[in-house]
């Protein structure tokens, strides 16, 4: 007689895939610790790297950023050619690019040889930005797609956190045994080189579970338009406190690099517990109110900066706006529910292609308006602007948290298989 599933056959097919997915997601939070880790070790050094090591100042500093964020400017394109390889593939490839990169910075004696590299490691890292919420939201299956981005960044605060201490400890280790600085510099780059070359691994073993069906190489659909224009204004105000915040804090107010690592260590404890809670907040709430209570936030923390001249205050407003970017997720969460299927990775790479044509642009217009005014503050000013137009545009966001679009019923879901009849002698 021929061969017939029974109903037992299916049940262990569902036990065995609802493993699968509980080891995909095991694997990709150690994956994304390791890579927060490890980043975390490199910047956390970086921006003293640049200046005790290649007497950097301003315009160097913004001319590297900018040059570091175009092929972020370029992500949906690379995207694009990436279309047909599974997003764990093509996420782990940006990943070993980055750990490359950023293992041998710190043999970069001079400036030209560290630009080149660091785009080439930047290559990578926009990449993986592009493609990991993409795989939360492929693990989350449609479900709480804003309580998982915001456990992951959580996730991420806690590895930053592991990662900034460990370059505490190197740095005092190593300065305290009478090492070098060049050499003390270099093994933190071997260090995050390291740890993210092991996250590469690690993703390249990620299952089906964290692809997308039907992937699309490039969308540019006028129902994303607001989405693609708060990214945009993020990725104008995120350049602007992201570099010039942390380089006046060391340039203007004197602050060393143990007590720099200390800030971000104390930034990074508060991220790992409030990104969760905002996360569900966004999915309870929706988008509007989140966001809208963030680009307020942001408008206060760049007026402080503009204005206030204390450097403990502001070392505070330092460590609000970096508890305030986990509200962030709320843009995810609001493409999540209006993009049609099969083009949420397109559509994301194309939001970090739109925050990048800000990347490319501000360091640079932000380090020569420091330098022709001579006044550090004035790139806040412009901050508060940009803020006070995210603000407007969060306004056109829906009031309230409502269904998914009807071309979008939870892609991630497969649809119900239908029992098998019972096999019968």
């Amino acid at each position: 007689m021929p061969f017939r599933f029974s109903a037992s056959s299916r049940g262990q097919r569902l036990v065995l895939d609802e493993a699968a997915l509980h080891r995909d997601w095991r694997i990709f939070t150690t994956l994304t610790f390791l890579f927060s880790l490890g980043f975390a070790v490199y910047n956390g050094v970086f921006q003293n790297f640049l200046r005790d090591r290649l007497q950097a100042g301003p315009i160097q500093l913004g001319g590297l950023e900018s040059l570091r964020e175009i092929p972020g400017f370029v992500t949906a394109i690379t995207a694009g050619t990436l279309a047909s390889v599974a997003e764990s593939r093509a996420a782990g490839l940006g990943l070993l690019l980055s750990a490359i990169g950023i293992g041998i910075a710190g043999e970069m004696g001079s400036y030209a040889p560290l630009v080149a590299i660091t785009v080439f490691w930047s290559v990578g890292f926009h990449i993986w930005t592009a493609m990991q919420p993409a795989i939360t939201l492929a693990l989350a299956k449609g479900r709480e797609g804003g309580r998982h981005l915001g456990r992951m960044s959580g996730v991420g605060a806690a590895a930053t956190l592991t990662g900034l201490g460990l370059a505490l400890v190197i740095t005092h280790v190593l300065r305290g045994a009478g090492m070098p600085l060049a050499n003390v510099y270099r093994a933190c780059f071997y260090v995050a080189g390291t740890s993210i070359g092991i996250a590469a691994l690690l993703c390249m073993r990620l299952s089906a579970h964290a692809e997308s069906r039907g992937r699309v190489p490039f969308r540019m659909r006028r129902e994303y338009g607001l989405y693609y224009l708060l990214t945009f204004l993020e990725g104008c105000r995120r350049q602007i406190f992201a570099i010039f915040a942390q380089f006046a804090l060391i340039l203007v107010y004197h602050v060393q690099i143990e007590y720099m690592l200390g800030i971000m260590l104390v930034n990074q404890f508060l991220i790992a517990f409030t990104s969760p809670a905002i996360g569900r907040l966004v999915d309870k709430r929706g988008e509007r109110g989140p966001l809208t209570f963030y680009s307020i936030g942001l408008i206060v923390v760049f007026l402080g900066y503009a204005s206030v001249h204390s450097r403990n205050a502001l070392i505070g407003l330092f460590i609000i706006d970096n508890v305030l970017f986990s509200f962030g997720v709320g843009f995810t969460t609001y493409l999540h529910r209006i993009v049609r299927p099969g083009e949420l990775t397109a559509c994301l790479s194309m939001g970090v292609t739109m925050n990048h044509i800000a990347s490319v642009t501000v360091p640079i217009v932000g380090a020569l308006l420091w330098i022709k005014t001579k006044h550090y503050e004035v790139p806040f000013w412009v901050g508060v602007a940009i803020a006070t137009l995210s603000l407007f545009a969060t306004r056109w966001l829906p009031a309230s948290r409502p269904p998914r679009s009807a071309h979008v019923l939870a892609p991630e879901t497969p649809p119900q298989e239908e029992t098998p009849p019972i096999a019968t002698s």
